[in-house]
């Protein structure tokens, strides 16, 4: 699924790097990227050198925020045409370079970058980039903002069967107890008395785990959702695989 840049700015653009940008040093932004420039406060500068301001970079770790300036090139007086508002400083100096597919956008008065070879494709993952770089007052108004109902759209997904019976027994073998060693977060019970636990797969099904016996384990949702998402997740699962090799040994 394609992102739809639409439902993340208020107002955005793509264009390619062309050689003239580049060899310039100056790009030239498109119709819908100069709305967005223009929209975040930032106005064509008359005067050269042209004051810089920072961009939020999108999808490249590496480089968070680029200079950039928005002036007039210089034309000749005999120039049939008006000046026409360019990029300047690192934005294409050093940052981009010729072919990239660069989409600039803005919300409210911040404005963005992103190449979109770097972008993903799930919009989900996309807007949690993009509203996670946001200004944090924006973010508050818009929350604050929002009403109705959220839409609603199709989904189709393949899920993996996992055996019934494997989910039972590692529940047993748990004996109502986190399997994550040194776990000692307070559980709490089903309506029917038992403890809740997760099945979690040690190398995830999704990673070409196997549904067996000895590549599971029953985690507290804390150490379940840690074991995914967490800045230790391999050091964790290691840990957890060798204590479940381990008990079955």
């Amino acid at each position: 699924m394609m992102v739809d840049w639409n439902k993340v700015f208020d107002n955005f653009g793509i264009k390619k790097v062309s050689k003239t940008d580049k060899t310039k040093s100056a790009y030239l932004p498109n119709e819908k990227q100069r709305l967005a420039i223009e929209a975040a406060g930032i106005l064509p500068a008359d005067e050269r050198p042209a004051p810089s301001f920072e961009v939020t970079v999108l999808f490249d770790p590496a480089t968070p925020t680029i200079l950039s300036s928005y002036y007039y090139s210089e034309r000749s007086p005999d120039a049939e045409r008006n000046p026409e508002p360019r990029m300047g400083h690192g934005i294409i100096s050093s940052w981009l370079a010729q072919g990239d597919k660069v989409l600039i956008g803005n919300i409210g008065s911040q404005l963005f970058v992103a190449k979109l070879d770097f972008a993903p494709i799930s919009q989900v993952a996309a807007s949690q980039e993009i509203i996670k770089r946001a200004n944090r007052q924006v973010i508050f108004d818009r929350a604050i903002a929002a009403t109705g109902k959220p839409p609603k759209r199709p989904v189709e997904r393949a899920e993996f069967i996992r055996n019934p019976y494997i989910v039972a027994a590692v529940l047993l073998r748990s004996d109502g107890k986190c399997e994550m060693p040194d776990c000692s977060r307070e559980l709490f019970t089903r309506d029917d008395d038992s403890t809740y636990l997760e099945v979690h797969h040690v190398v995830p099904l999704s990673e070409e785990g196997d549904d067996t016996f000895i590549n599971a384990a029953a985690l507290c949702p804390h150490c379940h959702r840690e074991v995914h998402h967490g800045k230790n997740r391999h050091a964790l699962r290691n840990k957890l695989r060798v204590y479940i090799e381990a008990m079955e040994a």
